[in-house]
């Protein structure tokens, strides 16, 4: 029979290793880490339509058609990232993506446009009504992190495609706007446009300081005429050979509206736009140049950083009162408070703001 002293001794032996053993148990529970977001294991989406290799034809004639673009889920190790986003990008073939157009950014796995929005797109690329070229579309999956976007892209689909040319395209009615600005001369004016045929026309005019800042709206590269001056009250046209010249308060950019049926005109307050980006913090202007000839706005800027998410708007008079954003999709035509515009690379980048078309329209390339 076991004396008391041996049974004490069992008892503080067991009591230690039942010690130890939760310590150790505690210890291993307090090293298990939280699970890492490891964007190794992603897997991106994947386009299913239209199909690599799908040849499309453009015609005017079907331009409400639709082409429809789907792709399947982005995955990743972890589920709890939230909502994935998807940059459905477009851009011509072996250009590796450097003049991408987004045509839609959205939490859905597919996305629909008429023919002539996709028309409107591969035009703005430069290609030629009629003629055949390659393009390659991708998606990027996007999720937000701690403080980050992470992207996972998918495999590039390539289509051929042929646009048309629209048939208002460049047949727009206009008006000369010649002026103590530019030595009153019609044919080397800048334009003001129709573009609803419904003799209302608008444009984006540019008065350098120095002058008077008077004009006269011109029917003909020429004085041959009719040509529209001053009426008797302020903000009337008159058709007579002697009426006076028009006006407008001072130097700087303004849109000009003139209604040759009413025979009335306005102007806006002054409209000096600037490029604002991702890579400015939002914060500060960059001023476009007017030129004359090109009747656009434009400046080339040096060493933008790369980055994922690098993006671009125009706003006037460096304030977001007025400032344009891509449409939904991103068919070269500009919007009101519309979409950013993302630069798929830095580096130099010449941005191009137009008012010669129905809508404000933009253009950027890399130098």
């Amino acid at each position: 029979m076991q004396n008391r002293k041996e049974l004490d001794m069992k008892n503080i032996t067991f009591l230690i290793f039942t010690i130890v053993g939760l310590g150790l148990l505690f210890s291993c529970e307090k090293k298990e880490a939280d699970p890492i977001f490891d964007i190794s294991k992603s897997s991106p989406a994947t386009l299913s339509a239209p199909e690599n290799g799908s040849i499309l034809v453009l015609t005017e004639d079907f331009a409400d058609s639709s082409i429809v673009f789907s792709w399947s889920a982005a995955s990743y190790n972890l589920t709890d990232l939230g909502s994935t986003k998807y940059s459905l990008q477009i851009d011509l073939a072996d250009s590796s993506f450097k003049h991408a157009k987004e045509l839609t950014n959205t939490n859905d796995l597919s996305f629909t446009m008429t023919y002539e929005a996709l028309n409107n797109v591969l035009l703005a690329f430069g290609i030629l009504p009629d003629s055949t070229n390659g393009i390659e579309v991708r998606v990027i999956a996007k999720i937000i992190t701690t403080s980050d976007y992470t992207n996972v892209t998918s495999a590039i689909t390539s289509m051929t495609v042929t646009p048309y040319e629209a048939s208002v395209v460049g047949e727009y009615p206009k008006l000369y706007v010649p002026g103590d600005y530019q030595g009153w001369a019609p044919a080397d004016a800048p334009n003001v446009f129709d573009f609803d045929n419904d003799g209302v026309y608008n444009g984006y005019v540019f008065f350098p300081e120095g002058g008077t800042y008077e004009f006269k709206f011109a029917t003909q590269p020429n004085w041959d005429g009719p040509n529209y001056g001053a009426g008797a009250t302020a903000g009337t046209l008159d058709i007579d050979a002697g009426a006076g010249n028009l006006s407008v308060p001072g130097p700087g950019g303004y849109h000009l509206e003139i209604d040759i049926n009413a025979l009335t005109w306005s102007h806006s307050e002054v409209e000096n736009w600037g490029v604002i980006g991702e890579w400015l913090a939002w914060a500060e202007d960059i001023d476009l140049i007017y030129d004359p000839m090109e009747q656009h706005l434009s400046v080339t800027v040096e060493g933008i950083p790369p980055a994922e998410n690098q993006r671009f708007k125009f706003r006037a008079n460096n304030a977001w009162d007025l400032n344009l954003g891509a449409n939904d999709p991103d068919d070269g035509f500009l919007t009101q408070g519309g979409a950013d515009i993302p630069i798929p690379d830095g580096g130099t980048i010449t941005f191009i703001l137009k008012f010669t078309t129905p809508e404000p329209s933009y253009e950027w390339y890399a130098n």
